[in-house]
């Protein structure tokens, strides 16, 4: 339906992701600026071109670190930046698939912007994404970092209810 993480295109745990909108017309980009998208997950590798009628909605920027206003990275792997965000239309019904959402990611407005767009457009209901849409996150959230090992070590998933 999407497409398959193939590989880090950015070092892993050192150069994060920045979203660089491709499609500004297209519903799911609607209220995203530039620099709103940033995950410290690095920008991932896919296969290119990306299969059938896919359609990429948001490009990643690899940054030399893992800060949001870090510069990007000054070698060919810009060129070009992978997709991280793109439709696709399977067996007449349409999909959206991101490489971004680990829990650190969340943190940023923009990815959850993103990914609600996403969800919203996927069912049809683009008359419902507005730019100022309260993509707030309800309750508390602290994420751990990503990787083996850094879970909260004695938490089942009925504890976070």
């Amino acid at each position: 339906m999407g497409e398959t993480w193939v590989s880090h295109h950015g070092k892993h745990k050192f150069e994060a992701t920045r979203g660089v909108v491709a499609d500004t017309d297209h519903p799911i980009a609607r209220g995203l600026k530039p620099g709103d998208i940033f995950g410290p997950t690095d920008v991932y590798g896919v296969r290119l071109p990306l299969p059938g009628d896919s359609h990429p909605i948001v490009l990643g920027a690899i940054l030399t670190g893992m800060n949001p206003d870090d510069e990007l990275v000054k070698d060919d792997r810009n060129d070009p930046m992978m997709p991280i965000a793109w439709t696709r239309t399977h067996k007449g019904g349409r999909t959206f698939t991101t490489t971004m959402g680990a829990a650190t990611d969340l943190l940023s407005e923009g990815v959850r912007r993103m990914i609600i767009n996403g969800a919203l457009w996927t069912l049809k209901l683009e008359n419902e994404i507005k730019p100022d849409l309260d993509v707030s996150i309800v309750g508390e959230f602290k994420p751990t970092p990503y990787g083996f090992g850094e879970y909260v070590k004695g938490k089942k998933p009925a504890d976070y209810r």
